[in-house]
């Protein structure tokens, strides 16, 4: 199934509105558009932002070109960063971080979790901070409408400095730099290479600092993370509906959940629940409609409802809080 997942959401995409990357921060709604969905994606084309991706690129090959010393740069890596590198071999320093850093293991992650590290990646990069070429970010933006997902594994990352390993194999497909870097093309395996030619699309070459400003960052996590916070909605509100289905086949109250009670509590996620379990109940013929005072007590019943049902509110409400919160980061 997991093969076929750009033909299956062909036609969510085709409702989908284009998402314009690089001008404003990327909301849950959009990356879940993108990731799940294939929702169409183009790259800014605005003059200042495109200016600072320039910007940034000249720095990079100034500072190589004068000699500047700069970490992974115009030095090795980590334990080698003591090591000078010339501005002839700035570029095949780069290459070979991606060789090294292909050493992911396991079973490949989710599609739409890759998705979702590419559209992450590309807005990280418009920032004009990365020293990395337009046509480069624009690539991925290729990669994500054309239904091109670079094999990714879900083991040989901590992401302590970045998604070295995961960022370097979508750094390698992108560039088509060897047939080991292979993809799923619209629910086919094929090399990143061949791939490209489908598409009539060149092979790429790295410059310098291109390598690390590819695979230092935590796209992979966050792209994650942020398509289990979007499935925690989608369960969350399949929790609420069963919590009302619930108490109707218990033959339970919404006296519970009335307004003034959780008003008087600071905590929006608890007034949110409580007027979703009103709403939800409302007309119901199995539960008993208490919200304006009257009392359905009969002896040998229950005076109100278990804790189970009377305290989803406050249960319930701090998942809520906690979704927002997330959210609004």
């Amino acid at each position: 199934m997991e093969n076929n997942f750009f033909i299956r959401k062909s036609q969510s995409a085709q409702k989908s509105s284009q998402i314009v990357v690089g001008e404003q921060n990327l909301t849950l709604k959009q990356v879940a558009e993108v990731a799940t969905l294939g929702a169409p994606v183009t790259l800014t084309k605005r003059q200042d932002i495109c200016q600072g991706i320039q910007d940034s690129c000249n720095y990079i090959t100034n500072a190589v070109e004068t000699g500047k010393s700069i970490y992974g740069v115009t030095t090795g890596f980590g334990g080698m960063g003591n090591t000078a590198i010339s501005c002839e071999d700035a570029a095949a320093l780069q290459e070979n971080l991606i060789w090294f850093l292909k050493t992911g293991a396991g079973n490949r992650l989710p599609i739409a979790d890759v998705r979702a590290a590419m559209l992450l990646r590309m807005n990280s990069h418009t920032k004009g901070a990365s020293g990395i070429r337009y046509e480069l970010i624009e690539r991925m933006a290729i990669f994500l409408n054309e239904g091109i997902t670079p094999h990714v594994y879900d083991l040989g990352s901590i992401g302590a400095s970045g998604d070295l390993v995961p960022l370097a194999h979508i750094t390698g497909a992108l560039l088509g730099l060897d047939p080991a870097f292979t993809v799923d093309f619209k629910g086919t395996e094929i090399s990143a290479i061949e791939a490209l030619n489908r598409l009539q699309l060149p092979t790429l070459s790295l410059r310098a600092k291109e390598g690390l400003a590819m695979v230092n960052g935590t796209s992979v996590m966050t792209g994650i993370a942020a398509n289990c916070v979007n499935e925690a909605h989608a369960l969350f509100a399949v929790a609420i509906a069963t919590h009302a289905l619930m108490i109707q086949a218990l033959g339970g109250t919404n006296q519970s959940f009335h307004p003034f009670i959780h008003g008087l509590k600071p905590h929006p996620g608890q007034v949110w629940v409580a007027e979703q379990m009103v709403n939800l109940l409302s007309g119901s013929r199995l539960s008993c409609d208490e919200l304006n005072g009257d009392n359905h007590f009969d002896g040998g019943d229950l005076i109100q409802d278990r804790y189970s049902m009377r305290c989803l509110p406050q249960y319930l409400g701090p998942v809520m809080d906690g979704l927002w919160d997330i959210a609004s980061q």
